[in-house]
């Protein structure tokens, strides 16, 4: 193996990179000094958020992949004008004992001999393809990557496509992704490496609650955000289509079409606590709303503009659900309805999409979620396991209340955080759009209510929705 002989830099060839490092290194860059060709990057990364699991550690420092185009380079432009990329897809790990310098083997300068300055075009992206179709379900249809980049003349046009990115229905499943581009030449970058600005990509959104309802108790087990964008084109050479004024707006990336919609929901599960809502409970003021995650962590939702669902059985426009049962104060369940209850001339609750939990009496701790067939309950959806229900525990059975946003549209944009704070005082939603009545008022004759502030951090903005829902 080749033995490379290396210098540091002077603290004065710094600056450029520690700008865009979010990380403080006390040990400058090392690079290379003996004719080399190695590219080095470092990295900044405005507070990216992933899952704590080990496949994906939230962290840039086991690598991020990067794909790079070099417009000098002939041989990768054929007769028609198609450029090939230069690398595609290369791992670069954290080089130990450089500081926040990250390298691969394969990631190298080219010759700028004569006229040309080795100039490359980058693009990379965390996490990895591999885990991205993983934490999403989805399979090598899914985060396919496609260059249809030319250079025709001395017009270079980059066109560099994730298709059908992808976000589970499961939140807890969710994981930020960051993105980047840059372009650079060897005579510049050598020395300096390359320094890679990522940004986030996708829309953080939480949900909290609060409520001192005065003839009604809320338990909460779960939350839904409807009619979404999840699968999207990732377009790496466009700006954003949704553009955000803030210290850390996204400058690259766009989502672009085909986009489908659909649902993502976090139903809480064993040994999560369900959420009681009640007069002077514990979380009877706005000051004192609770997270509705449960142990999901954040939603990551593909940005877009939304228009607000109609509450009727239309399933188009973004709408809010959340998984819960309701009882009065003497205890009597007002949702979901008794079963088999009659709703009209030809419904009855028996067409509700109900949710089934033995949850501990005492500590209201969920012990099992339960499917019922035929007045049985069972631990798996095809109703083959028996499950007994012990003296300890109760079933309760849960529905989804929704709710649509009041604005006619409402935004989430790449690299914004939004969290949504539901004030259940004066009322809880309407039938889900899953269910056999939607947009039905739930409780009457209290009129149903949920107030919605939603904010985005890092902005200068506070935006605020109110939501009047009339049975």
């Amino acid at each position: 193996m080749k033995n490379y002989r290396y210098y540091y830099t002077a603290l004065l060839l710094l600056p450029a990179l520690m700008f865009f490092s979010c990380s403080q290194y006390d040990e400058p860059l090392r690079v290379e000094a003996d004719g080399d060709l190695g590219i080095v990057f470092t990295v900044g990364l405005p507070g990216v958020e992933t899952r704590s699991e080990s496949s994906v550690t939230g962290s840039l420092d086991d690598g991020f992949h990067v794909t790079a185009f070099c417009p000098e380079d002939e041989s990768t432009i054929n007769g028609s004008g198609n450029m090939r990329t230069y690398f595609d897809y290369q791992l670069v790990t954290k080089t130990p004992g450089m500081g926040n310098a990250f390298r691969s083997e394969m990631c190298r300068w080219p010759q700028n001999t004569g006229a040309k300055e080795g100039t490359l075009k980058f693009f990379a992206f965390y996490p990895s393809l591999e885990v991205l179709r993983e934490r999403s379900g989805g399979n090598e249809s899914n985060f396919k990557l496609t260059n249809s980049s030319t250079k025709k003349g001395t017009t270079i046009t980059y066109k560099y496509v994730m298709e059908k990115f992808r976000v589970n229905r499961n939140i807890s499943r969710h994981v930020d992704f960051v993105m980047t581009t840059a372009q650079e030449n060897r005579k510049n970058g050598l020395y300096s490496g390359v320094a890679l600005q990522f940004e986030h990509q996708l829309a953080r959104v939480d949900f909290k609650a609060w409520g001192n309802p005065i003839a009604y108790d809320v338990e909460i087990a779960g939350i839904r955000l409807g009619n979404v964008f999840i699968e999207s084109g990732l377009d790496f050479t466009q700006k954003p289509g949704i553009s955000y004024a803030a210290k850390d707006n996204t400058q690259n990336g766009r989502w672009v079409t085909p986009q489908t919609r659909g649902v993502v929901e976090y139903i809480y599960q064993e040994g999560e606590s369900v959420i009681q809502i009640k007069k002077g409970g514990k979380y009877n003021t706005q000051a004192k709303a609770t997270s509705l995650m449960g142990n999901a962590g954040s939603a990551f939702i593909i940005p877009g503009t939304y228009s607000k669902w109609g509450m009727n059985a239309t399933h188009s426009g973004l709408y809010f659900s959340v998984l819960l049962r309701v009882k009065d104060l003497d205890g009597m369940q007002l949702y979901p309805y008794i079963e088999g209850a009659s709703m009209n001339a030809t419904t009855t609750s028996a067409n509700m999409n109900v949710i089934y939990f033995a949850v501990n009496k005492s500590t209201g701790l969920i012990n099992k979620r339960v499917y019922k067939k035929n007045g049985e309950y069972y631990t798996d959806e095809a109703a083959s396991i028996s499950y007994t229900v012990n003296e300890n525990e109760e079933i309760r059975d849960y529905g989804w209340a929704a709710f649509p946003p009041s604005n006619s549209t409402t935004t989430l944009k790449s690299g914004c955080q939004y969290t949504f704070t539901f004030n259940y005082t004066s009322g809880v939603g309407v039938e889900d759009p899953a269910d056999a009545l939607p947009g039905k008022a739930i409780i009457t004759p209290v009129t149903p209510g949920v107030s919605v502030t939603g904010f985005t951090s890092g902005g200068t903005t506070d935006v605020t929705d109110k939501i009047m829902i009339i049975p």
